[in-house]
C-alpha cells in the first residue's frame, strides 16, 4: 500500500518525544558528552531499555551499570547533580565502595533504571574516560575506543588498543578473563573460538565507528593522531569503499561493476548485436562501425574539421523509415494544385426520431 504512496505523518512540533532518547539528550547537554554517542552506547547496551538487567553480572539500566562502577559515579556526580545525600551514604574501604544502610543501598542502585539519571551519570563517564584515555594515549580517543572503555574501563580500554596495536594477535579472553565471562559474544566468535585482541577492538569499534563522540572535539582530535595508531577495524568501514545500495552491485567500490554481465547492461550494443564492456566513455554510447573510421583527427585537430563532410558520408548511419504513401506530399514542382472539395451539409434524417401524426 505503501509503495508508491507516503502515509500523512505529524510535524515534528506536533510528535511525541521519546522520553529515553529525551533523557539521553539532555544527559549529552548536561555533561557535555556527544549525544550520538550516548544514544549508539544505550541502543547497544540495553536497546534503550531502561530496565535491562543483564543474566551474567549485576549490570543494569540504560547503559549497563555495574554497581561498583555506579557507586563511585553516584559518589563522584551525585552532589553536582542534587544527589548528595546518596553521595555521602556511600563509603569507601579497602578499594571498595559500599552503603551501610541495605534499603539506601537499594535505592541508589535503583537510579540506574532512571533514563535521566543514567544518562547524567553515563555523560559523566564518558568524559571521565576520555580525559584519561587521552593522557594514555597521547591522542584524543575515537568514540569506539571510549566504549572499549565503558565496558573495560579505562585503564582496561587502553591496555586493548595497545595490545591490538602492537601484539594483535594476542588472545584478548586470556588478558581480560572478567571481561570474557561476562561478554562471550565479544571474545568469543558463534563457533566458541577466543577472539584476539584486534577481533575484539573491531567489534567494540563497530558500532561507533562514524559516531561523534563530542559537539567541542574536532575532527582532527577524532581521527586518532597519536603515539599509537588507530587499529584498523576492517575493509568493509574503510573510508573509499563504496557504501548504500552501491555496495549490492560492486566488488571493488564505486566504479567496478560485479561482471562483465552487469557491465554489458551499462552499455550500447553496436549494429552487430555485441556489446563492448570493454570501452570507455563515449565510446559505448557512441560506437563506431569500424577501428578505421574516424570523423576527426586526433593528430591534427585542424585536417579533421576540414574533412568533416568527406567524413561524415563514410559513416554508415541508419536511415528514418520512409513515408507512408498516403501521407507522402505532392511534389510542388509537378503537379497541379488540387482545388478544395467544399462538401455539403450532414444529412441527420437517418439519426432523427419519426413521431406520429409529424
Amino acid at each position: 500500500m505503501f509503495l508508491f504512496t507516503t502515509p500523512q505523518s505529524q510535524s515534528r512540533e506536533t510528535q511525541p518525544a521519546n522520553p529515553v532518547v529525551s533523557a539521553i539528550r539532555q544527559g549529552a547537554e548536561r555533561t557535555g558528552a556527544g549525544f550520538d554517542y550516548l544514544l549508539k552506547t544505550a541502543q547497544r547496551e540495553s536497546s534503550l531499555e531502561p530496565t535491562a538487567k543483564a543474566s551474567t553480572s549485576s549490570a543494569t539500566g540504560l547503559f549497563q551499570f555495574i554497581e561498583q562502577t555506579w557507586l563511585a559515579m553516584v559518589k563522584q556526580e551525585g552532589p553536582k547533580q542534587g544527589l548528595s545525600q546518596y553521595a555521602d551514604a556511600i563509603t569507601e574501604s579497602g578499594g571498595r565502595l559500599s552503603v551501610s544502610d541495605p534499603a539506601a543501598r537499594d535505592r541508589i542502585l535503583q537510579l540506574r533504571n532512571d533514563p535521566q539519571v543514567a544518562a547524567v551519570m553515563a555523560g559523566a563517564l564518558t568524559q571521565k574516560n576520555r580525559d584519561q584515555l587521552a593522557s594514555t594515549l597521547g591522542r584524543q580517543p575515537q568514540a569506539g575506543e571510549l566504549y572499549m572503555a565503558h565496558v573495560l574501563g579505562a585503564r582496561g580500554a587502553s591496555d586493548l588498543i595497545r595490545a591490538a596495536a602492537s601484539d594483535p594477535a594476542r588472545v584478548a579472553a586470556r588478558d581480560f578473563p572478567e571481561a570474557a565471562a561476562a561478554n562471550r559474544s565479544i571474545f568469543y566468535d558463534k563457533a566458541g573460538r577466543a577472539r584476539s585482541v584486534q577481533e575484539v577492538y573491531g567489534v567494540l569499534a563497530a558500532s561507533h565507528a562514524s559516531t561523534q563522540v563530542a559537539a567541542n572535539v574536532t575532527a582532527n582530535a577524532q581521527a586518532g593522531q597519536g603515539d599509537i595508531p588507530a587499529v584498523e577495524i576492517a575493509a568493509a568501514l574503510r573510508p573509499e569503499r563504496a557504501k548504500g545500495l552501491v555496495g549490492l552491485f560492486s566488488t571493488g567500490g564505486s566504479r567496478d561493476p560485479v561482471s562483465k554481465a552487469v557491465a554489458n547492461l551499462w552499455t550500447t550494443p553496436p549494429r552487430n548485436g555485441t556489446r563492448m564492456a570493454s570501452l570507455e566513455g563515449g565510446e559505448r554510447y557512441f560506437p563506431r562501425s569500424g577501428q578505421g573510421e574516424a570523423t576527426m583527427s586526433d593528430a591534427n585537430p585542424i585536417a579533421g574539421a576540414a574533412s568533416v563532410g568527406a567524413a561524415a558520408k563514410a559513416v554508415n548511419a541508419p536511415l528514418p523509415p520512409s513515408r507512408p504513401s498516403d501521407l507522402s506530399l505532392p511534389d510542388v514542382a509537378t503537379s497541379q494544385p488540387v482545388a478544395k472539395r467544399r462538401s455539403g451539409p450532414l444529412d441527420l434524417s437517418s439519426f432523427m426520431i419519426q413521431r406520429s401524426g409529424a
